[in-house]
């Protein structure tokens, strides 16, 4: 096999599935901290948490996808870990900087609603 083709297929797996099961972990236990945010409008959560689900892995697979780009020969061990490292890590980098986005608007949000004389 191609060590190229091989290449992108392990980055492919490894970005796929982190995509997918830090998706589903943040959806579980997500879910806990939209009840508290939103504890007096309980029917928004489990649309919001989907929503947020669906956004969370256009975004993450779709620059996964963009990212996607090879401009170095991988014909060797070391190339071919350099550039998985490199990718992967920039992946996992955008993830994290997701993550705590998204907690900061909703504490945000979450300060905004049980704030007194604060209007939305």
């Amino acid at each position: 096999m191609n060590p190229t083709v091989l290449t992108f297929s392990i980055y492919l797996i490894i970005a796929g599935n982190t995509t997918y099961f830090l998706g589903r972990s943040l959806y579980t236990n997500g879910s806990h901290f939209l009840h508290s945010i939103f504890i007096t409008r309980e029917e928004i959560v489990k649309p919001l948490n989907n929503v947020l689900l669906i956004g969370f892995y256009l975004i993450n697979l779709g620059f996964v996808l963009l990212f996607f780009t090879q401009e170095k020969d991988l014909h060797s061990t070391i190339a071919i870990a350099e550039f998985l490292s490199e990718k992967i890590g920039v992946v996992y980098l955008v993830l994290g900087s997701m993550h705590l986005f998204n907690i900061f608007i909703f504490m945000a949000i979450e300060k905004r609603l049980y704030t007194p004389n604060l209007k939305l």
